[in-house]
């Protein structure tokens, strides 16, 4: 094999190789079970979900109980509480974690500054948006309650559906349409996530408004969500934000919007957003989320008391039923996000370096590289800007051939091509 062969082989290979990173870096704009879609069989995996009975205890520095959970604890993980405080996961130590307190969720404040100045209740306005539609699936849907079913698991019948099923009738109280898809999703293993996505992908071609997984919590202590809200004893809710994932700005916001809304009308209903490592098939839609109803030593009865709660406040934040299209709802899915822009970016990036280091290799030295590039820009590129005429002679004004007017005309297009 010739030098010269050699080297646009390998500057190819690195060309393709670049091109297949920038595609797994933004794979939040892919299509569902495209090959950028395979690591989420690790990060949405059943170990970084949660498992029934194992607690992780999240700390501040003076040893002040921020939250507890059965869901995996990693450092970069982020805690923001029912008033709006950040904190920021920077130690994990077996399952106790500490936190630092980074400030107030400035977006959250905006927003519960936004609700606490209605002076008209939001769902008593007109209503504009069309699209009622909200589609509510479980990925773990085996997840059940045991004081009410029995047992924490019951594959192909999980009390979670119940939950579900309560959520959604209070959604079409409100005037919302939904989709609620129970399809099953068993074992929950670590390919639980991408079972469930197919069941996600299906779910937004009917263009809902929202997509919400519901599950539930599995620490042991009930205590940790009871609660009494006008006079109901009920589960409070956690939401929870999947952070590697190109929309997760978006989906963010949407959380953070729908905690400020929902606990203006129920103080204390949602307990926090937990933003945690992982994807959760919410690069599907910027108003995708995960809820926890309650853990599984509370009773199914008071999981659908808290989730029937959530639902006759969500419509609200999204601006259907019965409720107005407020500024700021979330009425288009597909609108762009910043994350669409970061991954736009990064296949930017990606496929300039890797064709850099194509014509690095090809040409066999960095001068030689330089050399083609000046060579591009000053002959092609004007070319294509300037494309060469047909040749003809030029006359004069009595229509005789001049070939030293020909010659000028020759020269000072040849002239702008240097210049």
């Amino acid at each position: 094999m010739t030098k010269r062969r050699l080297q646009l082989l390998i500057g190819t290979g690195l060309l393709v190789l670049g091109a297949f990173l920038a595609l797994y870096l933004s794979k939040g704009t892919l299509p569902a079970f495209s090959p950028g879609n395979i690591p989420d069989s690790v990060l949405n995996s059943a170990e970084a979900c949660h498992v029934d009975g194992r607690v992780f205890s999240i700390k501040d520095g003076d040893d002040n109980l921020i939250s507890k959970m059965s869901r995996l604890v990693s450092v970069g993980d982020q805690v923001i509480t029912a008033d709006g405080k950040v904190y920021d996961i920077t130690r994990v130590n077996g399952q106790n974690a500490t936190a630092e307190f980074q400030g107030m969720d400035q977006d959250f404040l905006a927003w519960q500054d936004f609700y606490s100045s209605q002076t008209v209740p939001v769902t008593n306005q007109q209503r504009e948006n069309t699209n009622n539609k909200i589609a509510v699936y479980h990925t773990h849907s085996e997840e059940s309650y045991v004081p009410t079913d029995g047992t924490e698991s019951q594959p192909g019948n999980g009390g979670i559906f119940k939950v579900g099923n309560a959520f959604g009738l209070q959604l079409e109280k409100e005037g919302a349409e939904v989709i609620h898809d129970t399809s099953k999703h068993e074992p929950r293993d670590d390919n639980s996530y991408i079972r469930s996505r197919r069941t996600a992908t299906q779910l937004l071609k009917s263009n809902p408004v929202a997509l919400i997984d519901v599950h539930r919590d599995g620490i042991p202590d009930a205590n940790y969500y009871r609660a009494n809200i006008n006079g109901e004893q009920l589960t409070q809710l956690r939401l929870v934000v999947g952070r590697q994932n190109p929309k997760m700005e978006s989906n963010k916001d949407f959380a953070t919007n729908v905690m400020a809304a929902v606990n203006k009308k129920y103080p204390g209903l949602i307990k926090e957003i937990f933003i945690a490592k992982g994807n959760y098939n919410q690069d599907l839609t910027p108003t995708a989320m995960l809820v926890e109803v309650g853990t599984h030593t509370n009773s199914r009865e008071a999981a659908e008391k808290g989730a029937t709660f959530f639902a006759s406040a969500l419509p609200s934040v999204l601006g259907i039923g019965k409720a107005g299209a407020a500024p700021g709802t979330f009425s288009d899915p597909n609108a762009n996000t910043p994350g669409g822009w970061t991954s736009i970016g990064i296949l930017l990036a990606v496929l300039v370096v890797g064709g850099g280091a194509f014509l690095l290799i090809s040409s066999g030295n960095l001068k030689n590289a330089k050399d083609r590039l000046n060579s591009y820009f000053n002959k092609e590129f004007v070319n294509l800007l300037l494309p060469r005429r047909r040749k003809h002679k030029k006359k004069n004004e009595e229509g005789v051939y001049n070939p030293d007017a020909n010659e000028a005309a020759k020269q000072r297009l040849d002239d702008i091509r240097k210049d």
